[in-house]
């Protein structure tokens, strides 16, 4: 849903608040369930090499900085920035077809594979600076967030160890900030994907900056906050 809902284009500025659309556009999605599943074995299988590096590389990244001699940088933001990078490498190419079967770009995922592959190995990572800035901010956030927000709550506790219900809390907290924050750069980064110069689908965005000056100017700027309904999970 959140793909489809970030995809749509509004030619006239939004006035309305996005989450409002969102709830309509998801009602009338849900009269075909079989659509809302478009993309699931593409994902499931991109979450394996993701899930290997994710916490991994950022557990790493720690170690090191904290290793270093005299060491005057953020731990936890160095890590964090370390973290988006690697796995946006990772990650891109299957968004690019995850994202191009979830909105209709393709049928099939060996279409999207060979969409992709016919202009080479670069038509696998379309997009890749904005999703790069899309990792590096949603991890430096997430993880900035994740542990403020654990230090303010063993403060509020007296010290004590958190129960299940405080951390589920905590973990609320943090996916509703880093959701807000980074839902912009998501919404770029998905048209930039999906977008086909030539076939009448194409946004004419360039690039991450390019796209949120247009979307914001042509759509409104609440626009780039289309499909937060989403990832508020």
């Amino acid at each position: 849903m959140t793909a489809r809902l970030q995809y749509a284009r509004k030619h006239t500025r939004v006035r309305t608040i996005p989450m409002v659309d969102d709830a309509r556009a998801m009602v009338d999605m849900l009269r075909n369930q079989r659509d809302l599943y478009r993309g699931l074995r593409v994902s499931l299988i991109g979450a394996i090499p993701v899930a290997m590096v994710y916490m991994p590389t950022y557990e790493l990244s720690k170690a090191a900085v904290r290793e270093m001699p005299q060491n005057v940088l953020p731990t936890s933001q160095v890590a964090s920035i370390t973290t988006g990078i690697v796995c946006s490498s990772v990650r891109v190419p299957i968004s690019v077809i995850k994202s191009r079967l979830q909105t209709g770009v393709c049928a099939t995922a060996s279409e999207g594979v060979a969409a992709a592959v016919a202009v080479g190995w670069r038509g696998l990572y379309v997009g890749w600076p904005a999703a790069c800035v899309l990792d590096v901010t949603y991890a430096l956030i997430q993880f900035t967030a994740l542990e403020h927000f654990r230090s303010v709550g063993l403060a509020l506790s007296g010290g004590r160890q958190l129960t299940t219900a405080e951390d589920s809390l905590i973990g609320f907290m943090t996916g509703a900030v880093t959701a807000v924050c980074t839902e912009p750069i998501d919404v770029i980064r998905l048209r930039l994907q999906t977008q086909q110069r030539g076939s009448g689908r194409d946004f004419g965005y360039t690039g991450l900056v390019d796209g949120l000056a247009k979307a914001a100017r042509q759509e409104g700027v609440v626009a780039l906050w289309r499909g937060g309904f989403g990832p508020l999970r």
